[in-house]
């Protein structure tokens, strides 16, 4: 008599164990404002698949924007003690999220580049997105990047450069980079110079006016998707934060940008 079979997993678990469903998932739920089912989704995820980088790097990139400080650097450490071998990219991010702390792991040094941790002088905090429902035409969304000084070091407002990259999704199914107009950027306080806390927030409006049916048949219906920032100092890379996560991979080489994008920053009016 053949032996039993074993029950097959409920299509919920099966889901679970789908990564790209999960963190896709993740960041939707996140997007509305459910950080607690986003972070539920997580947990049950990282069960049945233990140490997968990407579901780790959801849920510290949530706590992040919880507001929970502890917990996100627990789960950034998780990724840095996988190793460059299991934690692939996500290593090198880790590192640059915990290169700021006192909790940081001891990460060997990049090759061919030496004395890199200790050329950061600024790092991006927990960025917030909304979208603006007062706008009745097309879409704006405001992002909000929180740049604070790692260490102690002082900053020259003038040696600071933000790159802001905004991307549409094209007919609900493709992703490129936004058609919308140069993004507004605004300080919320001034002067900036990064003094006291070591904290400055920089808000940069997306806004996307609704297109004509010629620039519909030209560039594809178009919708918000996410955004890529990378932050330099002294022309040397300090952090880089996405949302997706997948927009990370967006040239990839440092310093790389499509044409016709600009870095921002106002003048920091001193």
């Amino acid at each position: 008599m053949p032996p039993p079979s074993a029950p097959k997993p409920d299509a919920a678990t099966e889901l679970l164990r789908d990564v790209n469903y999960v963190v896709t998932s993740a960041k939707e739920i996140r997007g509305m404002s459910d950080m607690q089912g986003a972070l539920e989704l997580l947990k049950r995820a990282d069960q049945l698949n233990p140490d997968h980088p990407a579901i780790i790097a959801e849920m510290a990139q949530t706590y992040e924007q919880m507001g929970i400080t502890d917990k996100a650097t627990d789960s950034w450490r998780r990724i840095q003690l996988l190793g460059t071998t299991k934690a692939g990219s996500y290593f090198e991010l880790a590192s640059r999220r915990l290169g700021a702390g006192s909790a940081a792991v001891a990460a060997p040094a990049m090759p061919g580049v030496p004395g890199m941790e200790s050329e950061k002088f600024l790092r991006l905090g927990a960025c917030q997105v909304a979208r603006d429902f007062t706008v009745n035409t097309g879409e704006r969304y405001v992002l909000r990047v929180p740049i604070a000084r790692a260490g102690n070091h002082p900053i020259d407002g003038k040696a600071v450069n933000l790159e802001v990259f905004f991307f549409d999704r094209v007919n609900g199914t493709k992703v490129a980079q936004t058609i919308a107009p140069e993004p507004v950027e605004t300080w919320q306080s001034a002067p900036v110079d990064w003094s006291g806390t070591g904290e400055e927030t920089l808000d940069v409006v997306y806004h996307l006016p609704a297109l004509s049916a010629a620039e519909v048949q030209q560039h594809g219906r178009r919708s918000y998707y996410g955004y890529m920032l990378r932050l330099y100092h002294n022309n040397k890379l300090q952090d880089v934060a996405a949302e997706p996560r997948d927009l990370l991979e967006f040239g990839s080489a440092p310093g790389s940008a499509p044409a016709g994008a600009n870095p921002l920053l106002p003048p920091v009016g001193r």
